[in-house]
C-alpha cells in the first residue's frame, strides 16, 4: 500500500527534526547554528508558511502565504540574531582569556629576566 503525502511529509518532518536534535550534539556552536534552524522551521510552520499540496502533490504557495511571505526574512533575521549572540558571549569569554594569558606570560617574562 502506498503512503499518502500527508504521512510522507510528517516523515520528512519527523526525520528533519531527528537530524537537527542529533547535528546539535556535536558542539556549543553547532548547538546554537541548529537550534536556531530549527526554531526558524518550527515558526514558519506554526504561521501556516509552508506551502501545501494539491491534489497532483506538487507544492504550492496559496494567495495569502504570497502575501505574506515577507515573513520569511523575519525568520531567517531571527535564526541569524539567535546565532550571533552566543557566539559573540564566547567571543567575550575568549577575550577575557586573552587579557589572563596576557598577564601571566608578561608576569613569567618579568620573572625571568
Amino acid at each position: 500500500m502506498e503512503k499518502s503525502w500527508g504521512q510522507l511529509d510528517a516523515e520528512a518532518e519527523t526525520l528533519f527534526v531527528h537530524q537537527m536534535e542529533e547535528a546539535q550534539k556535536r558542539s556549543q556552536a553547532d548547538r546554537d547554528f541548529y537550534g536556531a534552524a530549527l526554531s526558524a522551521k518550527r515558526s514558519s510552520k506554526s504561521d501556516d508558511l509552508h506551502p501545501v499540496r494539491d491534489e497532483f502533490g506538487e507544492m504550492k504557495y496559496t494567495l495569502r502565504q504570497g502575501v505574506k511571505a515577507a515573513c520569511f526574512a523575519r525568520e531567517d533575521i531571527s535564526a541569524t540574531l539567535q546565532i550571533q549572540l552566543p557566539i559573540l558571549k564566547r567571543l567575550d569569554q575568549l577575550r577575557g582569556l586573552l587579557w589572563g594569558c596576557l598577564f601571566a606570560l608578561a608576569y613569567i617574562g618579568y620573572k625571568v629576566s
